[in-house]
């Protein structure tokens, strides 16, 4: 066999730099995508906004959670709303946890966005509802339930009675 001639010998493999270039380029473009992903969805910016976004304790995931559909009730929503489930602890949304969880993996919760004056708008409403307890779970959770209990409509009597038996029942220590 052959030796090979230096400029062989010298030369990487074929397209070797091109090809982890190219790795880099498409990690980048696919980290960006990722990123705007979160960064386009209202509800959590205005999350983002209000508090850190640490899914890490069981704790933070409930606030978090009864955060989220009280931003999203309160007209925060946008173009991507979340589904709400009735649970045991009051709404929960399988894909707000989802997002969560790998939005705190890619470092998409690092810092907090500029909101829009929307958006700014019901963070604030967030605010006034909630006063100094913004991290009290039980009085999220309260509110949280009772609004997605309710119907989005005056209350007649058999709503009221309605809600009342719900939370009595599923709520007890409220």
């Amino acid at each position: 066999m052959a030796a090979a001639s230096s400029w062989q010998a010298a030369a990487p493999a074929h397209g070797a730099p091109r090809r982890a270039a190219g790795a880099a380029y498409k990690w980048r473009n696919f980290r960006t995508a990722a990123l705007s992903i979160y960064d386009e969805n209202r509800v959590l910016r205005i999350l983002r906004h209000l508090g850190p976004i640490a899914p890490d304790r069981f704790h933070d995931r409930l606030r978090l959670q009864r955060l989220a559909f009280l931003i999203q009730e309160m007209g925060g929503g946008g173009p991507r709303p979340f589904s709400y489930y009735w649970y045991i602890r009051g709404p929960f949304s399988p894909l707000l946890t989802q997002m969560l969880y790998s939005g705190d993996e890619v470092g998409a919760y690092e810092d907090a966005p500029e909101l829009t004056a929307a958006e700014l708008m019901t963070a604030r409403k967030v605010q006034a509802l909630m006063g100094n307890d913004m991290d009290d779970i039980r009085q999220l959770e309260l509110y949280a339930s009772v609004s997605y209990l309710a119907p989005h409509r005056p209350l007649s009597e058999d709503d009221k009675a309605s809600i009342i038996s719900r939370m009595e029942s599923d709520k007890p220590h409220y």
